[in-house]
């Protein structure tokens, strides 16, 4: 003990020795720290959890055929493997009623109305979730909580003529606003309620109820309910600008609701969001490990190992996964790290489910449920979409749908198509705060000012939780390509970002680069500035599961968009899972959210504009009846 107090004295007068021990004893403790971390997680696919009653039946699915690998325990894997996103904790969201009954909030009846999908419990289920409703890997020292996985948003069921067809990678109808607003109004009312909340502590406390545990309980979910009405408040619109269902079934704002996670809860300023007002239908997943970029604007790299990664981490934390950006301990500070990032992020997860979307394949016709595909049509209809489509929307036969592809980026002033989400997630500011003077890519690139582009702050948050545990990360970004050395991807992707001349500005082509279409949003509208801006063309294979269309969700079936733009049909209702397979999409007549162009004052919407895309438009209708029905048959052969 003398000798350490006689060392200790020494350090102290000698800065440089000093801030050398600091340096390595941090280090120690963070390998100790990493290496033991997992050892703390209960790592069995129910997380330890009981299997519970189930509340209600679930419809029987046809599963159909998307790769040899996709066995029902993939599936099963896939619906419930945690990412790490945390919105209540598990046993109460088991046990939580509906706001106005006694009903449990996950009985399938209630889950179907919201548009997510119930299933069984099973060892990967065992409280009867929804698909995409995932368990956290619990630590044995803390309970679960649940949260969404890209399951939630990325599965679809599709209904004929009485049978059901489980669609997996497909986009959902669901309601992602419905369902938040719904759990807070449940959490509201059972704190409020006394023989509801009764019923509800019971049941979560289980035999340790005491009345002082329940006190405790009541003043935890007092604390969610402020948590999630904060969340909720920095992604609510315009009352007086939007519909109250403006993004409704079928439809988020992503881009928007990623940036405000980083930007108003991340960085502790509610005020500092910007609105979600460009809501998207969700992108259909299989392909989406093979193309060159990703998200609809083509923002976004996909490099071996980090560009899964990344896109994966940033899809977190828009749902729920708690990134926070804080005042680093002083002894980071001595490295020069000014802030701490944190984040709930689950790579283990992540890995895993990357590798099964990996070998995704698109889902074939299903001629012994639909109607089959008559083939002369068929043989007609491809002469024209080679002529009219493929230059945009490449053709991959089946047996090369897991091989990479360079996808077709067209100008916005060509394709002409609702504008909003790629110009709000290429204009969208907010105050830098605590990242202010921080470099914009973690640890290379320009220095951060008092403002900054919001994507560019969301990029930040998600390279530094990355950085936070790379070898972690990046183990879980090759999860999917472990046959490759990729130690310089992450590299790579940062400096991509820092040089934007790496944009492959040469493949913005289109056959029709001479045209410049009219606004989307209509004579009298806003007059934006889409230079440089971008959307992406993807191979079409599986597209008839995918409706509606358009990046916007804003044309209900195939028929429709093939007719000249000021013809297409300006309202139809959205959610109802009845498969119309003539004009290729949901019946539009009924459904529990309407989806309307215009406003009140009949001017276009920004975000719900279903102008633009009028390629093949000119088309007789026998060429676009025989083009449908090759669309139908992509990716079955």
């Amino acid at each position: 003990m003398k000798k350490l107090k006689e060392l200790l004295l020494k350090l102290l007068k000698n800065k440089i020795a000093l801030a050398v021990f600091v340096v390595v004893a941090a280090y120690i403790a963070y390998t100790y720290i990493n290496q033991v971390k997992d050892d703390y997680y209960i790592d069995d696919v129910s997380n330890g959890l009981e299997v519970v009653d189930p509340v209600g039946d679930v419809t029987y699915r046809i599963p159909l055929e998307q790769g040899d690998h996709w066995t029902q325990e993939m599936r099963e894997a896939y619906w419930f493997t945690s990412q790490g996103s945390g919105i209540i904790p598990y046993t109460w969201f088991v046990w939580l009623e509906q706001a106005d009954n006694q009903e449990l909030f996950r009985s399938p009846d209630f889950m179907d109305k919201i548009g997510y999908l119930p299933s069984d419990t099973s060892a990967w289920n065992p409280g009867g979730l929804p698909i995409g409703f995932a368990a956290q890997r619990a630590r044995k020292d803390q309970e679960p909580w649940m949260g969404f996985n890209c399951a939630a948003c990325h599965t679809h069921q599709i209904d004929y003529n009485g049978k059901s067809m489980m669609v997996e990678g497909a986009p959902t109808l669901a309601n992602f606003e419905t369902i938040y607003t719904e759990l807070i109004n449940a959490l509201r009312k059972t704190k409020d309620d006394s023989d509801k909340f009764g019923r509800f502590a019971t049941n979560v406390l289980g035999e340790g109820y005491s009345s002082g545990d329940a006190k405790e309980l009541k003043e935890k979910m007092g604390r969610l309910i402020n948590k999630a009405e904060k969340r909720q408040a920095i992604n609510l619109l315009p009352s007086d600008e939007f519909p109250k269902d403006f993004a409704g079934h079928g439809r988020v704002d992503a881009f928007g609701q990623i940036a405000n996670s980083a930007t108003a809860q991340a960085l502790h300023d509610p005020g500092n969001n910007n609105p979600p007002s460009a809501p998207v239908s969700y992108p259909f997943l299989w392909g989406t490990h093979q193309s060159d970029v990703v998200q609809w604007n083509a923002s976004a790299p996909n490099i071996p190992v980090v560009g899964p990664l990344v896109r994966n981490v940033g899809e977190v934390v828009g749902v729920f996964g708690d990134l926070s950006f804080n005042e680093a301990p002083w002894w980071q500070k001595l490295l020069g790290i000014d802030v701490a990032y944190s984040s709930t992020v689950d790579y283990k997860g992540l890995g895993e489910i990357e590798s099964w979307i990996k070998v995704l394949k698109s889902p074939k016709w299903p001629d012994t449920i639909l109607p089959p595909i008559d083939n002369d049509k068929r043989l007609a209809g491809w002469t024209i979409f080679s002529r009219e489509c493929a230059e945009c929307h490449k053709i991959i036969d089946r047996a090369d749908e897991l091989n990479n592809y360079v996808s077709n980026k067209t100008p916005l002033a060509q394709v002409g198509t609702d504008p909003m989400m790629a110009y709000n997630a290429g204009n969208g500011t907010a105050k830098t705060l605590i990242l202010k003077g921080t470099k914009e890519n973690v640890v290379v690139g320009k220095h951060f000012g008092d403002t900054a582009g919001a994507t560019s702050i969301v990029v930040n948050g998600i390279l530094g939780v990355i950085l936070k545990r790379p070898e972690k990360a990046l183990a879980a970004g090759k999860a999917p390509e472990s046959d490759a050395d990729h130690k310089d991807q992450l590299g790579i992707y940062i400096k991509g970002l820092i040089d934007k001349k790496e944009d492959h500005e040469e493949e913005y082509t289109h056959p029709h680069d001479t045209i410049i279409a009219p606004n989307a949003l209509g004579p009298n509208g806003p007059d934006l500035n889409l230079d440089s801006l971008v959307y992406k063309g993807r191979p079409l294979n599986g597209i008839w599961a995918t409706a509606p269309y358009l990046h916007n969700g804003s044309v209900p079936n195939l028929w429709e968009l093939l007719k000249a733009p000021n013809d297409r049909v300006d309202t139809f209702r959205v959610g109802s899972r009845k498969f119309d397979p003539v004009n290729v999409g949901f019946v539009t007549d009924e459904g529990p959210t309407l989806f309307k162009v215009m406003k009140n004052d009949s001017t276009i919407m920004p975000g719900n504009s279903n102008l633009g895309h009028n390629y093949g438009t000119n088309l007789s209708d026998n060429d676009k009846w025989n083009l449908i029905e090759y669309i139908k048959s992509l990716g079955t052969y």
